[in-house]
């Protein structure tokens, strides 16, 4: 299983807002994919699944606010960064 977390944006971003939740639990996907597109302070963008396999977990919703580091998605399966 593998987490995909929110990454560091830049210096002063600690938070973001989950705008759209790309996935959904048993979607494939492979490494590249967008899973979620999140904004910060200063800009919007896409949280890429690092490995492809399968969709197992999709732990936030739009208009949530996570901070740096949280994991969003788990995949299972499969191989890549």
């Amino acid at each position: 299983m593998t987490d995909i977390h929110i990454p560091k944006m830049g210096m002063s971003t600690v938070e973001v807002e989950i705008l759209a939740v790309l996935v959904a639990v048993g979607d494939t996907v492979a490494a590249g994919d967008s899973v979620v597109e999140v904004e910060g302070d200063k800009a919007a963008f896409e949280v890429e699944a690092g490995v492809d396999g399968t969709v197992a977990e999709v732990l936030v919703a739009t208009g949530q606010e996570c901070a740096v580091g949280d994991v969003v998605v788990r995949i299972e399966g499969g191989a890549g960064a």
